[in-house]
């Protein structure tokens, strides 16, 4: 094979995801040759010490103008976040490769990482006669000290009409040569591809699922042996033979779990080949390039403590991009009919009935395609709807800056905004009462509200009518959130004190008492309402008082997330300079979250709130 030692290599945007195919760049300019022959550049510049003593190069902050010029790259390694890929790419690639041809030297070949903008997106930029590659690395090298990398697959997509010298494409393969194989996928498929990815990388979340609900009935497994039954019973079931050096059984659980287990794991696995299928990928390749991938997932899943996995999870994605996406859709349509399956270990098998595997095959493809679908927009920048998600994660957020600038003065601050906010929403509820001649009973507390659910968001039941209403709420979006971003230790803290200050504010005779919730571990949110009996006269009430009430006081979320922003401002000017610091992180936060954009349609309400 030919040596490449001596290559030039630009490396823009130093982040994980550049720093993770180091690697690749070692063995291909060779060791002794990285120092002189790699630059980068980060937007990150207290990290950049760590990572030029970590890589062996310089690093500079932001100046990809100059490292260009000085290393005067044959290949330029483009990893900066998705959003301001296409920004970048205007004001520092193209004045750069104008430069080269107007001297008539050699143009460097892009490989591009994030997924969005595509290749075709840079050639129009940049010129026809440059050659751009977006790239998907084999992300799974080592599991437990034991290497993987020959098992793994790496995607590469050559942009449309864009042909590669055999030269260029043989370095292209040589570089990526110590992540194991290289498959080419064409380039309307490469967004398939990376949903199909994304997708089965959930199998993390369905493994965490299974064992919370099997361990909530006192099955006593570890997330361990969950995962090493699991990818038994899929490398059976579909005859995957690749020698590994990390050994599964199917018997690692209880063989009363072991049928509904394999449902779960071909469910997932073939909605995500429906979904690659119809968007134009053949079953051959789906299966040569994913098969390997949830064994290597699963293999992992097997070796490692589940704080580890979420933060590699987090290391590995970007904020908004496709791996969050295939996160939210999972706790958005999966992870509860799961959690009902697994409920009760004794009836797994019979619980995953007909139904409930369409539903979950379905899920797994709708997640497939929209990833897909994310990833093809993630250049162009949020279009988020402002809802549930975003007012969980303002919380969140704000809670989490006031357990680190607070210290042990935080837990009162955060009860103490949390309240206000609370009283305040029952406060409005309580004067729009009283202008509609509603009465302040539990009926007419019932039939007011200011937000409006999705269908879907919910599952509640009732457990006793009379003498007084006991619910219980087993499904809820917030707690789902906060799954999401594994902040459910802040979330607590919401469903500990809003409901009843909510209540206290509306009407302070009115109690309500709260045995569990689902944001601190238990399986459903049990309240009740003393003063509720909820037989056919409570209901005609509450249903008329609904009707007199009707729809204008429900509010855009947006609204109610600012809400929840100002009434901890409003107690945190109490707390001084450290009050400050904590509004002053929740922001940085929330935008680096959702965006600028995002923040200001929420803090156009904030006037609302002073």
């Amino acid at each position: 094979m030919k040596s490449y030692k001596g290559t030039h290599v630009a490396m823009i945007g130093v982040g994980f995801l550049l720093e993770y195919i180091f690697p690749c760049v070692r063995q291909l300019v060779g060791e002794e040759n990285v120092a002189a022959c790699v630059m980068g550049t980060s937007a990150d510049e207290a990290a950049i010490p760590g990572k030029e003593q970590r890589l062996g190069i310089r690093v500079l902050y932001k100046d990809n103008a100059r490292m260009l010029r000085e290393i005067q790259p044959q290949i330029i390694l483009y990893g900066p976040q998705p959003v301001f890929a296409a920004e970048l790419a205007q004001s520092v690639l193209k004045p750069y490769y104008d430069e080269l041809r107007a001297a008539g030297r050699e143009l460097p070949d892009l490989y591009v990482a994030p997924p969005s903008p595509v290749g075709k997106f840079y050639r129009e930029l940049l010129g026809q006669d440059v050659h751009v590659v977006n790239m998907l690395p084999n992300m799974l090298t080592k599991i437990a000290g034991q290497d993987v990398a020959k098992q793994g697959v790496t995607a590469v997509t050559y942009a449309q009409g864009d042909r590669w010298p055999e030269e260029k494409k043989t370095r292209l393969h040589s570089f990526f040569a110590p992540y194991g194989r290289t498959v080419e996928v064409p380039c309307d498929q490469v967004m398939t591809f990376l949903g199909g990815q994304c997708a089965l990388q959930a199998v993390t979340e369905y493994v965490h699922t299974i064992y919370t609900a099997v361990n909530h009935a006192g099955c006593g497994l570890t997330h361990q042996k969950i995962a090493s039954a699991m990818r038994a019973l899929f490398r059976a079931r579909y005859r995957y033979e690749f020698p590994s050096p990390i050994a599964c059984d199917k018997d690692d659980v209880p063989a009363k779990l072991q049928g509904a287990l394999e449902k779960v794991v071909v469910t997932l696995y073939e909605g995500v080949a429906d979904a690659c299928m119809e968007l134009g990928m053949s079953r051959r390749v789906v299966d040569e390039s994913m098969i390997s991938w949830l064994d290597l997932h699963l293999c992992t899943l097997q070796t490692e403590e589940r704080s580890d996995t979420v933060r590699q999870t987090a290391n590995h994605a970007t904020k908004g991009g496709v791996a969050e996406m295939g996160l939210r859709v999972y706790y958005q349509r999966i992870d509860y009919p799961l959690t009902q399956i697994f409920s009760d270990p004794d009836r797994a098998q019979e619980a995953f009935t007909p139904e409930l595997a369409a539903r979950l095959r379905d899920a797994a493809a709708y997640n497939t395609k929209t990833v897909q679908q994310h990833g093809g927009r993630l250049g162009q920048g949020s279009t988020q709807k402002i809802h549930v998600e975003q007012h969980a994660m303002m919380y969140a957020l704000l809670a989490r800056a006031a357990d680190t600038y607070l210290k042990d003065r935080a837990d009162g601050a955060i009860h103490e905004a949390t309240v206000l906010y609370g009283r305040q929403r029952g406060q409005r509820m309580r004067a729009r009462a009283l202008e509609k001649g509603i009465p302040l009973d539990m009926a007419g507390y019932f039939a007011l509200r200011e937000w409006n659910p999705d269908p879907g968001d919910f599952d509640s039941e009732t457990e006793q009518k009379a003498p007084c209403l006991i619910t219980r709420q087993k499904l809820c979006p917030w707690t789902q959130a906060w799954k999401l971003f594994s902040m459910e230790k802040y979330g607590a803290l919401y469903c500990r004190d809003v409901d009843w200050a909510i209540l206290n504010g509306f009407e302070p005779s009115l109690r309500l008492e709260l045995e569990s919730t689902l944001s601190a571990g238990a399986c459903c949110c049990r309240f009740t309402y003393p003063q509720a009996c909820q037989d056919a006269a409570f209901e005609a009430q509450q249903e008329k008082w609904a009707a007199l009430a009707g729809a204008d006081a429900v509010q855009p979320f947006a609204y109610h997330t600012a809400h929840v922003y100002c009434a901890f401002r409003q107690v945190m000017r109490d707390y001084g300079e450290a009050g400050e610091k904590v509004m002053e992180q929740a922001q940085a936060d929330f935008k680096s979250y959702y965006t600028e954009r995002v923040w200001n349609e929420i803090a156009a309400y904030f006037g609302k709130f002073q």
